[in-house]
């Protein structure tokens, strides 16, 4: 059975869904209330399926309902991921860069970079989202975001994962910490009751020497864009990889980077989706990704920041 049905028909049962009630979901969208019945009812005739549980004073999906509800979000979500490219395409001659960035590149990093191949290449509007590497990964393969930063690779035969680079764990400690003054930290000599825990939504444990680190216990968290403001406020000292430790430090002058003296570190990749023609695209993505990270390998840094070919 083939099974006809419009979009503002849809968009209008998500709205009812959404909001409880039919006379709630016409105020939402500037309709009357008969306006939304209307709709229901062809869209029930058009799906030849009963949406909603009418024994009830209030509306309840039905299964068939509660499951048209859950597939309405990704079909209304991609509508508009439609409209903004088409105009993006009308008016720049190009669609918009959709990134998504795990925490540990989104402090500065990543937005220099886009940055920097934006003064190389044109501009063009763009977008960057923060999430967890497996999202990322997830943004990537549903195409939510055209290219994705992230520490965490798989096996698969619709995406492309580049590594680009490699960075150190470094300690961050304000300046009045005992372990400031020193040239590197062991993280056995960590206090715990000093110690800021980063949250890291991204569940990506670091490569190297890391058998101190598991051990190490602190009663203080905060996620990833929090840690420095946590660091100042309590002079205390967490780990963060090099690129967030060059960032915070920047933004921060009571705030010092540590290299640690046993090595552990995070490999970044760049996710792509395998199907994508623009190969040319990415080759310059990557050369900005790598040029900003080179700009960061001064003093401290570097030798914590490696470029990976």
């Amino acid at each position: 059975m083939k099974r006809n049905f419009n979009i503002h028909d849809l968009r209008i049962f998500y709205a009812v869904v959404m909001t409880g009630s039919t006379r709630q979901a016409a105020h939402a969208m500037h309709l009357t209330q008969p306006a939304i019945s209307h709709a229901i009812s062809r869209l029930e005739s058009a799906t030849g399926v009963q949406l909603f549980d009418r024994s009830h004073k209030t509306l309840r999906p039905t299964e068939a309902g509660q499951y048209l509800y859950s597939e309405a979000k990704f079909v209304l979500d991609e509508l508009v991921r439609i409209d903004e490219a088409l105009h993006s395409i009308e008016q720049f001659g190009g669609r918009g860069l959709r990134i998504a960035s795990s925490p540990a590149l989104a402090l500065g990093y990543a937005p220099d970079a886009v940055r920097r191949y934006l003064d190389v290449n044109g501009t063009r509007p763009f977008s960057i989202d923060v999430e967890s590497s497996m999202q990322v990964i997830s943004a990537v393969e549903t195409m939510r975001a055209d290219f994705g930063l992230g520490a965490v690779g798989r096996d698969s035969t619709r995406l492309d994962f580049t590594p680009f680079l490699r960075a150190d764990v470094m300690a961050i400690a304000h300046r009045e910490h005992p372990l400031a003054g020193r040239e590197s930290v062991n993280v056995a000599d960590i206090p715990p009751d000093s110690y800021v825990k980063p949250l890291w939504s991204d569940y990506v444990v670091a490569q190297g020497d890391i058998a101190d680190s598991l051990l190490l216990r602190s009663s203080m968290q905060a996620h990833m864009s929090l840690v420095p403001g946590t660091v100042r406020a309590v002079k205390g000292i967490s780990l963060v990889n090099a690129l967030s430790a060059s960032d915070i430090v920047m933004s921060f002058p009571d705030l010092v980077a540590l290299p640690l003296a046993s090595r552990q570190w995070y490999d970044f990749l760049l996710i792509t989706r395998t199907e994508s023609r623009n190969q040319d695209l990415t080759a310059r993505l990557l050369d900005a990704l790598r040029a900003t990270a080179q700009e960061r390998r001064q003093g401290v840094y570097a030798q914590t920041i490696e470029l990976l070919e």
